[in-house]
């Protein structure tokens, strides 16, 4: 698209998981192009920190919430103190995997934290940022999600599946919002450079095909509007093709025309771009 961040999402983005890593290069990003910022995680220094950065560099507003997106009243807070707002992209980025176990040697909370983390908290924030956007004829919705989630496997069997939730949830809203003017998309992400990563296992370092958090930011923001799912880096899209063979554009708009005729529901075809 021509148009730029600004015009095409301003005035407010709201990036959840803001405090670090990717969420904080997408804060940057966004800053730089001039939209005035909600930054949500859990730690308010770190977000303050970030904010008054962004302030002065840059000019923006910004506000901060400083919530665990677990929590059960999260999307209740965020929908309070952004009421007076108008949010015009939202980002979802959280849910980075830390330590490797079976599913029954960890206990259930954990396992329920991720869906909290990866299922309940996109859904409650895309469902109700997403109908204003829908209202106004314009927006655009990420949810990050990861190679992880292509595939069930050992040891963070559960958060492959939540993060599996996230991509076929952004695809859905790709097909249902696109005919509305507003942007839906999944952006996968592979191995990354960030603080957390870094600080749970230092030989992440060395992971092949690493990438910067700015590199995953801009990447994710250029495919914006330009199909259901991207995949940031040619290493890790190499990786998806081979788990996605099948292109996903059509293959939505076949699922969505085959629901579509069991229900009695009108049926549509959305055109978008492969990763």
């Amino acid at each position: 698209m021509s148009a730029s961040l600004l015009e095409r999402y301003g005035p407010w983005a709201l990036v959840g998981g803001a405090s670090d890593g990717i969420g904080e290069a997408f804060a940057r990003e966004l800053a730089a192009a001039g939209l005035n910022l909600v930054l949500l995680a859990r730690r308010a220094p770190l977000l303050n920190e970030l904010a008054a950065d962004l302030r002065q560099t840059h000019g923006i507003a910004t506000r901060c919430i400083a919530v665990d997106l677990t929590s059960d009243g999260m999307a209740d807070r965020v929908r309070r103190e952004t009421a007076d707002l108008e949010i015009g992209l939202l980002i979802y980025n959280a849910g980075a995997t830390h330590g490797a176990a079976h599913v029954l040697d960890k206990p259930l909370e954990a396992a329920l934290g991720l869906v909290a983390l990866n299922c309940q908290g996109p859904l409650s924030l895309a469902h109700h940022f997403g109908g204003a956007m829908r209202e106004r004829g314009r927006g655009g919705i990420m949810l990050l999600s990861s190679l992880a989630a292509l595939s069930g496997g050992s040891y963070t069997a559960v958060y492959n599946a939540t993060k599996s939730f996230e991509l076929i949830l952004a695809e859905g809203l790709w097909h249902e919002l696109k005919p509305a003017g507003v942007d839906a998309m999944c952006l996968i992400v592979g191995a990354t450079r960030t603080p957390s990563m870094l600080g749970s296992m230092p030989s992440f370092a060395d992971y092949p095909g690493l990438m910067m958090p700015a590199q995953v930011a801009a990447e994710g923001l250029a495919f914006m509007g330009r199909g259901p799912v991207c995949v940031a880096g040619a290493h890790n899209r190499d990786i998806a093709r081979r788990l996605l063979p099948n292109p996903r554009a059509p293959q939505i708009n076949a699922l969505s025309a085959a629901s579509a005729g069991i229900f009695g529901k009108p049926g549509q075809d959305v055109a978008g771009e492969e990763f």
